[in-house]
């Protein structure tokens, strides 16, 4: 079994961080495990001094060279769902904004061709972000967000090195392309879309294999064996994760390598949260977390913290 990881990095973001971050819990937990790491030949040059403390980490370093034309964000897509012409034998993909929690010994590959887990752990007619992901496959020209009622999260995919593992990468990568030429780079509607145009071949794995941390993933991280801690959709926020954090990341970079206290995070990364956090699970208040309102108060009280104070402390408290 391999575990994969795809890197494209500047010095004007936390992308290498991240990876590092990883790859160092994964070994911390896997010590005789095989990584192999594809980075764009872009990152490399900048992968020194510093940035190079990575190599004792892993096992392989691909050099590729994805299409010129193509953003970084969208070389990283490029290599991901190329994996599978870069990597023999069976292996696991792991995003980057991750952190290793234990020994990875995946019980399922004798039976699963194709791997992961359910974006935010809930059925499609459950998420919160459904009628997004409607808008996005219309956007590309895609139907699995109308035919099916998995959306899987491409947070980390298992691929069993065989015909129909390779035919899926092959119409994943394929579909990545048709869906950015429409607008849509993002990777996982063309994860999702094809799987429903391969009959639905992707096996659901259980929720410790990506415990998304951020949508309702309490129940499997106890037993979590991949933390999954970052969100788009919440970005603005400061982590409840600590080993996510802007603060950690740059004293990662400052020091080029992880800081002991850091490290002993990565022990038992289960633990690393901060002490003021708070579980919501009312619908009225995630429907209200939702919202662009909220998004609106967010932003003013990220900008205007003065005003906002007085908005709540002279007018909203005085009509409560």
């Amino acid at each position: 079994m391999k575990f994969v990881y795809v890197l494209t990095s500047s010095l004007d973001d936390f992308y290498y961080e991240q990876f590092f971050l990883s790859a160092t819990s994964l070994r911390l937990h896997n010590p005789k495990a095989h990584v192999v790491v594809l980075i764009d030949s872009k990152t490399k040059q900048n992968l020194v001094g510093k940035r190079s403390a990575y190599e004792q980490m892993v096992s392989e370093v691909k050099i590729i060279s994805p299409p010129s034309e193509l953003s970084q964000k969208e070389a990283s897509r490029w290599l991901k769902t190329s994996i599978h012409h870069y990597v023999d034998g069976d292996f696991i993909f792991i995003d980057c904004d991750t952190v290793i929690a234990k020994s990875l010994d995946p019980n399922f590959h004798a039976i699963v061709q194709v791997g992961a887990v359910l974006d935010t752990h809930v059925t499609l007619e459950q998420h919160h972000s459904f009628s997004y992901f409607q808008k996005e496959d219309e956007k590309a020209g895609f139907s699995s967000s109308m035919k099916t009622n998995a959306r899987y999260n491409g947070g980390l995919v298992y691929c069993k090195d065989d015909t129909l593992g390779r035919e899926f990468f092959e119409r994943w990568h394929s579909l990545w392309i048709e869906g950015r030429k429409k607008g849509c780079s993002q990777d996982m509607p063309s994860l999702n879309q094809a799987n429903c145009d391969m009959g639905e071949i992707v096996a659901e794995l259980g929720g410790e294999w990506n415990c998304q941390i951020s949508h309702n993933g309490l129940p499997y991280l106890h037993e979590a064996a991949i933390i999954h801690y970052f969100s788009t959709s919440l970005v603005s926020f400061s982590p409840a994760f600590i080993l996510a954090s802007s603060e950690i990341l740059s004293r990662i970079r400052t020091l080029g390598a992880i800081p002991s206290e850091v490290y002993g995070l990565l022990k038992i990364p289960q633990t690393a949260f901060v002490n003021r956090s708070r579980i919501v699970s009312d619908e009225t208040t995630l429907d209200i977390i939702d919202s662009a309102y909220f998004s609106k108060l967010l932003s003013l009280r990220r900008r205007h913290k003065k005003l906002f104070f007085m908005i709540d402390k002279y007018i909203l408290r005085k009509n409560v």
